[in-house]
């Protein structure tokens, strides 16, 4: 409810309830489950890091700013995870040339 007001108010363009599925995804097997979240947590973070230069009210942004850290937490761990102690928590596939998270455009 809350993206929903915040997004009415901003465009008229929101998109319709989503359902999502997943049936590629085995929930008894570890490698899927991480892949998948890490897929997940990736597009979220550059999701929001592409958005935020439309977020045109400063209390909607803060709160965007603060859930976009906490993604890129989960993104971290959940790439540790999966190699750890490595340095894939801030890999080149999420991390652009100036050491910045990725950032992609909401049709993206």
């Amino acid at each position: 409810d809350f993206f929903k007001a915040a997004i009415s108010g901003a465009t008229s363009n929101v998109l319709p309830t989503l359902e999502f599925q997943y049936p590629n995804v085995n929930f008894n097997d570890r490698n899927s489950v991480l892949a998948t979240a890490k897929a997940l947590e990736d597009t979220g973070v550059a999701a929001y890091n592409g958005a935020g230069k439309y977020i045109t009210n400063a209390d909607y942004l803060v709160i965007a700013g603060k859930i976009v850290s906490v993604e890129a937490r989960h993104a971290s761990a959940i790439r540790n995870l999966i190699n750890p102690g490595s340095a894939a928590f801030s890999g080149d596939d999420v991390i652009d040339a100036n050491g910045l998270d990725l950032a992609k455009e909401p049709k993206d």
